[in-house]
């Protein structure tokens, strides 16, 4: 036996124990990444009440075998279905990492939803290591790559668990973040209401952040993503309700990418934006902060910001971790309580 025979073999082998079997027939370069991809996972300490699954590839375009983890909160908070809240990460971040930073486990102990937290695992294309790629065309629209990966992951999660179909909520950090607003754009029917933390509009190119070959960001126009917004949902698509979280001092994905988000969702879903029906303001831990409400025609808040002024690109008032400001307004809480506000009508 030649040595790549054997080394076929033993990843095979590596496959099969770490149940990545459908992949134990992909070429040497896909097994080798998934085997080494499980195994770093099979090294991870899942936290209390964690449950580690596997997505396996489906026959639409661009589906890829993914991992995510499902926090369900000890004993029973009542006897029916449970609201369900899918966070994203962001790059240069796995799925472990902001669900240590966000606290969301805490939430779903407190109030008794489900938590799930997937990992873009592998991808293609160029890009930070772990961005979700809503840059591409590929991956953002129903029924081909990542955001179709991510609602099929929320359909497992539907069946093995006991899920209010009425709560789907998403939310995420950065590249997690463009994908959220990707998945409410994409599952506007399905998604109940969605949160972006230092995120990005629906449609946007790369050009919208700041990299090194980018020094000076710039966004679409308002009308092109709202068009780009309609072409997806069809005419007459529910308003998805969605919360916005930024500061002011982001220097990776700057404040204007939040105001150009908030002003194509409003322009889409015909929204007033002149004037906020409720605006509150204050300060914690040194952070100031802003809270406006926009209502829609049935008088419901539809559009919320939370804007910072103060900390950096990351998640706002969580654990301390990579891209994380604990000395800021709970995200978490806020990002929450608009979810338990907002289910599917």
């Amino acid at each position: 036996m030649s040595f790549y025979q054997s080394l076929s073999a033993t990843l095979r082998r590596l496959a099969d124990r770490f149940r990545w079997r459908r992949l134990a027939g992909a070429p040497l370069r896909g097994r080798l990444q998934a085997a080494w991809s499980a195994w770093r996972e099979s090294r991870r300490k899942t936290l209390p009440n964690d449950t580690a699954h596997t997505f396996y590839a489906r026959a639409y375009p661009g589906s890829r075998a993914r991992r995510y983890l499902v926090h369900e909160p000890p004993g029973r908070v009542s006897d029916g279905p449970r609201p369900l809240v899918m966070v994203l990460h962001g790059c240069r971040q796995d799925n472990h990492d902001i669900e240590r930073i966000s606290n969301f486990n805490a939430l779903a102990d407190r109030h008794g939803f489900l938590v799930v937290y997937p990992f873009v695992t592998s991808y293609r294309g160029v890009r930070n290591r772990n961005c979700w790629g809503w840059w591409f065309e590929r991956e953002i629209h129903a029924g081909a790559g990542e955001v179709e990966d991510l609602w099929q992951i929320v359909e497992e999660v539907c069946t093995a668990y006991a899920v209010d179909p009425d709560r789907i909520h998403v939310t995420g950090l950065s590249s997690g973040a463009g994908m959220a607003v990707a998945m409410m754009v994409a599952h506007a029917d399905s998604i109940a209401s969605g949160a972006a933390v230092a995120g990005v509009p629906y449609g946007e190119k790369a050009e919208a952040v700041v990299h090194a070959m980018n020094p000076e960001p710039r966004n679409r126009p308002v009308i092109t993503i709202a068009t780009e917004m309609r072409r997806e949902m069809g005419e007459g698509g529910r308003t998805v309700p969605i919360q916005i979280v930024h500061s002011h001092d982001d220097d990776k994905v700057l404040i204007k990418s939040a105001e150009v988000l908030r002003d194509s969702w409003g322009y889409h879903f015909g929204i007033d934006l002149r004037e906020a029906h409720r605006t509150r303001s204050g300060e914690t831990a040194g952070t100031r902060w802003e809270h406006c409400q926009y209502r829609n025609g049935s008088g419901r808040s539809a559009i919320e910001t939370l804007f910072l002024e103060g900390p950096g690109h990351g998640w706002y008032g969580g654990n301390p971790g990579n891209f994380s400001y604990p000395d800021a307004p709970d995200a978490s809480a806020a990002i929450w309580e608009f979810f338990d506000a907002h289910p599917r009508r």
